[in-house]
């Protein structure tokens, strides 16, 4: 609760700020505004209508010396700042003229919409021959990336500028890497395991394209149907030495006790006394455990790159028990011991789903840290 109410606090202050301080420490565009937030408030807030009147103006008039050094630069880059400062103009431009209280102060806000279409335009031609210079070397991966960010850029500035879209698509197939997972070999034989559902879950989280934009996966039978003209990765997983343990068996008895508990009453006084159990107690438990074995083969170098073994145990364990004597000398842990039953120990598929469990996200992680990159 003090919590959230230290949360509304900040932000009752953040929307009362008239933007004042910002304008003494030279923030302009954030004095800018603060005080037309207030004033969609207040419309007579002097204090508001004196910031805004002196922060629009210092900032219209960084923001075009800004420009104007930009312009005479030799940034191969200084489009996209030229269009970045006239997009916070623009911006203040908007906000002002739907503020009523805003215009009555800064009647002559300036409008910057034509020159910031202009300078799109300056930015999206330069980014798309940036692009078009890098497409010159399309077959090295990184200088189709290279292409491939440009002409997004060119087209996030201009919509379907040029053949940007077609250029898109053409950089990203020569940026892409394609990787094949292989099948996971059955890990044991005699135990008769199916291995698919750790494969399958782990397809389903490289199908949803959350590791890298210029990384496609792959399953051997995805890759012949689209008839890839090259794989650049192989990933192979085996499980490595699953075994499941003895059966561990064991039976001991324990002697509990309980004091202070009421035993009877005599002439209307409660007698306290100590209660006394035996206790039998019965366990069973069973481990399986292993490895992964996890690595990725570039084949264009033919060597593997990264190789990396994932351990994992699970031990399955059941316990039950019965007693003698008086049962308040017995924990709620050992009533509840006496209430369960002996159970059968479990299939090996289960317990080697169990084992697999936590590889799971060892493997997904190590696929989002190596190729996130890429």
């Amino acid at each position: 609760m003090r919590y959230l109410s230290y949360v509304l606090l900040i932000f009752v202050i953040a929307g009362c700020s008239t933007g004042k301080k910002a304008l003494k420490q030279g923030d302009y565009d954030t004095a800018v505004n603060q005080a037309i937030n207030r004033l969609k408030s207040n419309d007579d807030s002097k204090k508001a209508s004196a910031t805004l009147k002196k922060a629009y103006a210092y900032s219209l008039e960084i923001h075009k010396s800004n420009i104007s050094a930009l312009e005479n630069s030799v940034d191969p880059y200084k489009w996209d700042k030229i269009v970045r400062e006239y997009e916070i103009l623009d911006s203040q431009y908007d906000q002002i003229q739907r503020c009523p209280g805003c215009r009555k102060y800064v009647p002559n806000a300036t409008s910057v919409e034509r020159e910031l279409q202009e300078a799109k335009g300056d930015a999206a031609l330069v980014r798309y021959d940036m692009g078009m210079a890098a497409m010159q070397d399309k077959e090295r991966r990184d200088k189709a990336i290279e292409a491939h960010k440009h002409f997004v850029a060119a087209s996030n500035y201009i919509p379907r500028f040029k053949d940007t879209e077609y250029l898109k698509e053409e950089a990203l197939y020569y940026a892409t890497l394609r990787v094949v997972v292989e099948p996971i070999p059955s890990p044991s034989k005699a135990l008769k395991l199916n291995q698919d559902f750790f494969y399958n879950k782990v397809m389903e989280y490289l199908h949803r394209g959350s590791i890298s934009t210029y990384v496609q996966f792959y399953t051997p039978e995805e890759s012949k149907a689209q008839k890839l003209e090259w794989v650049d990765h192989v990933i192979n997983m085996e499980f490595e030495r699953f075994a499941l343990g003895a059966l561990n068996s064991r039976t001991y008895v324990e002697d509990v006790s309980r004091d202070s508990v009421v035993l009877s009453t005599q002439n209307g006084e409660k007698v306290y006394g100590t209660v006394k159990a035996k206790l039998k107690v019965n366990e069973k438990s069973i481990t399986g455990s292993g490895l992964l074995d996890f690595q990725v083969k570039d084949l264009e170098r033919n060597r593997i790159v990264t190789q990396e073994k994932f351990p994992s145990q699970y031990e399955w364990k059941v316990s039950w028990a019965t007693f003698t004597g008086d049962e308040r000398a017995l924990s709620q842990e050992q009533k509840d011991m006496v209430k369960s039953v002996e159970l059968d120990i479990p299939r090996p598929q289960r317990m080697f789903e169990e084992f697999a469990e936590p590889l799971y996200q060892q493997v997904v992680d190590k696929l989002y840290y190596y190729y996130r990159e890429y």
